[in-house]
């Protein structure tokens, strides 16, 4: 051994000598060995959670609003001191319409220890937004004891799913029918749920002319409850995405409080109204069916008369005078809603009236007043509006007090009254309520007076 140092020590001690005896010294080469691990960023110093490039992927539809974890960061710094970290999201890629929030991004530092992490959370809230993918890039601000850092993560995929819908179909029964005659529908509510899975709840309401059979949905829990004659279902599921459902209601025509089958008039009926995905703002079609009266025959089978009560039938030009009409109404047919139209002439003004039934409206027109009465009739069933008019004076030798009856729907009947201007002797102390009984106004649809 000793030897072999020997012979080392001696030939490094000619090595020296050689060098130094050489002259000019030119050049000196070295290489050193560098080893470099490339780590997830999860184990980086400030490391951040990731996943296809993403750290979050948030889904959220139309006119919602979603909660997520935008971020998870990491503390592995050797110096194992604690790190200040706050985001800075960059939303310019995102249309006016959506309104995101990151934590941290108004100032506010999240402290994390050595070895800690922490998640940042989020929100999105989505108006009225076309489908469609967004990117939000997100730089992180670090500082600690002796040191800072500005790390570009990776960023936020935000995609946007068209709203759930809603739709209705008539299955079963039919879109029109005679009054007075029972019927049974079968309509379906279906659901489609784009983009995540979701809870749904559909109200519908079922008017008060039909009565439920039955319900049947492909999925979740229904409940029914009745305001009035009305029932209100309600119906709540669990869809995930892309998924759909449906809710069959079987419904009849109902006997009213009076014993009659509906429907008891002639016109549309909503079958069911709109149904409703809560908290959507979102409504399907209703369905509409028809009730009709045999071609309308049976519609205007009315007695109507006409009659002026009180009044005089002759003035004395500028002479005032307050008169007293009456319009009767006899149902000779199924059961009905009336409208009646009739003209106040412009130089009366209508000062009272008093139904029996119904409501009652006076409305300007060009030849004077137009009273409207609307009313429901049962078969068998009379009504009466008696209405009271008031004239300051006439001055020319014949106006229109009231004109003849219109029936809508079914046309005019009766006759039109007329008073008249005439010297002192034409008088006579007539009135047109005297004289009413010689007019006959008769109904177009009956004879003799209803009365």
């Amino acid at each position: 051994m000793r030897k072999i140092l020997g012979i080392f020590f001696g030939l490094l001690m000619a090595s020296l000598i050689l060098i130094g005896s050489s002259g000019t010294f030119v050049s000196f080469n070295a290489a050193r060995e560098v080893r470099v691990n490339v780590v997830p960023h999860g184990e980086e110093y400030l490391g951040f959670m990731c996943e296809n490039g993403y750290s979050a992927v948030v889904t959220v539809g139309a006119n919602e609003e979603v909660d997520f974890e935008a971020l998870t960061v990491r503390n592995h710094l050797n110096e194992r001191k604690d790190v200040m970290i706050r985001l800075q999201p960059d939303y310019s890629g995102l249309p006016e319409n959506i309104t995101m929030f990151v934590e941290s991004e108004d100032g506010v530092l999240r402290i994390i220890p050595s070895e800690g992490e922490y998640s940042f959370s989020g929100n999105v809230t989505v108006g009225n937004v076309e489908p469609g993918e967004y990117v939000v890039p997100v730089q992180m601000i670090a500082t600690w004891v002796g040191g800072d850092a500005s790390i570009s993560t990776c960023p936020i995929k935000l995609i946007v799913t068209g709203s759930p819908t809603i739709e209705k179909e008539l299955l079963s029964g039919p879109l029109e029918l005679p009054t007075h005659t029972y019927a049974q529908w079968t309509f379906r509510i279906t659901i489609t749920n784009p983009g995540r899975e979701r809870n749904l709840t559909v109200r519908d309401v079922v008017p008060g002319e039909f009565e439920i059979d039955s319900i049947t949905p492909s999925g979740g829990t229904y409940s029914v409850t009745q305001t009035g004659a009305a029932h209100h279902v309600t119906w709540s599921v669990h869809l995930e995405a892309e998924e759909s459902a449906y809710m069959d209601v079987t419904v009849h025509t109902r006997l009213n409080p009076a014993g009659q089958q509906e429907f008891t008039s002639c016109g549309d009926y909503a079958l069911n109204e709109g149904a409703e995905l809560v908290n959507y703002s979102i409504k399907s079609n209703n369905i509409t069916v028809r009730a009709t009266c045999g071609g309308g025959a049976n519609d205007c089978k009315l007695c109507v008369s006409s009659k002026v009560l009180s009044g005089p039938k002759f003035l004395l030009p500028g002479q005032s005078a307050d008169y007293h009409t009456r319009i009767f109404v006899r149902n000779k047919g199924s059961a009905k809603d009336v409208t009646i139209e009739q003209i106040v002439g412009p130089e009366f003004s209508v000062t009272g009236s008093v139904e029996s039934t119904g409501t009652v409206s006076v409305s300007p027109d060009p030849q004077g007043s137009l009273v409207t009465w609307t009313f429901h009739l049962n078969e068998g069933e009379t009504a009466t509006l008696d209405l009271y008019e008031h004239t300051e004076g006439i001055y020319v030798r014949r106006v229109l007090l009231i004109g003849r009856v219109h029936v809508v729907g079914c046309g005019c009947v009766g006759c039109s009254h007329y008073v008249y201007t005439g010297s002192c002797h034409t008088c006579g102390g007539n009135t047109l309520g005297a004289e009413s009984h010689d007019d006959g106004i008769e109904s177009e649809n009956c004879e003799g007076e209803c009365e």
